[in-house]
């Protein structure tokens, strides 16, 4: 296994991984999944300044095909004379490649690249089903609080 980082250059990657995503969940991922007008967006957001700390990190099997992704963002505040921090957004890794150590590689490869960056945390809003939890609490070094969160759109 090894990762790579979302790019233009790469991005039918994702869109394959995507794909076969859908077919394999399909009970998860309800809503129809058009491949032209998802690379069509992607690429545009990668080239949009507001998408600069957004990360997709691609875990790729021996055959350069994806099999588990995880997103996270940078975000650097003024709060307490400077902050920075990371949002871990999204996990998913293939049906068939869980349970194969995948997301643990992804998070010490997301961790390490962080470092790099001077970043020691991050969080993230935890799904409440039994095998969310049990990855949460392999992570170690990891706590799970439980913490009112506001959405609100507009």
């Amino acid at each position: 296994m090894e990762t790579v980082m979302l790019c233009t250059e790469n991005v039918e990657m994702l869109v394959e991984f995507e794909k076969q995503a859908r077919e394999t969940e399909a009970d998860i991922f309800i809503h129809a999944f058009d491949e032209t007008e998802f690379k069509t967006e992607t690429l545009k957001n990668l080239k949009n300044p507001h998408f600069d700390s957004a990360k997709c990190l691609m875990c790729v099997d021996e055959e350069k095909k994806v099999i588990g992704r995880l997103d996270f963002s940078i975000i650097p505040s003024f709060a307490f004379g400077g902050d920075i921090r990371t949002y871990v957004d999204w996990v998913y890794i293939l049906k068939e490649c869980r349970h194969k150590g995948v997301a643990q590689f992804l998070f010490g490869k997301m961790e390490a690249y962080l470092k790099e960056l001077g970043i020691n945390e991050y969080f993230l809003i935890a799904a409440e089903n039994d095998e969310a939890q049990r990855f949460y609490r392999s992570l170690g070094n990891a706590e799970i609080a439980k913490q009112d969160v506001l959405t609100k759109a507009f």
